[in-house]
């Protein structure tokens, strides 16, 4: 029975995870900590017999705390894009500028 229950579990989560490919980072970190708490809590729950409400609230806490990391997460993650973006236009400005002294530099010698 325990071994019908793991398989059960992990292809729910397989399947939860393989659909969140369209999610950011704070919702899947919210979606990711609702699960683990969920479980956490209905074990924790399991030994005072509320495996039910242990699950909910487990789940309810563990949403947060997941989407207020994930949101940390995609904070940094759009910070860190921004900086690449502007890192990329300074490079290609830098070229240009390169091109056109190479140019005024020949049409010089000439």
């Amino acid at each position: 029975m325990q071994t019908r229950k793991l398989v059960v579990c992990s292809a729910l989560a397989v399947t939860l995870f393989g659909g969140c490919a369209q999610l950011n980072t704070t919702q899947k970190g919210a979606l990711g900590g609702g699960m683990l708490g969920a479980g956490a809590g209905a074990l924790i729950g399991r030994q005072s017999h509320h495996t039910a409400g242990g699950a909910a609230i487990g789940g309810a806490l563990g949403a947060l705390t997941g989407g207020v990391l994930g949101y940390n997460l995609q904070q940094g993650e759009e910070r860190s894009a921004a900086q690449q973006a502007q890192i990329n236009r300074q490079g290609r400005e830098i070229r240009k500028l390169k091109a056109q002294q190479s140019q005024q530099q020949a049409d010089d010698r000439y």
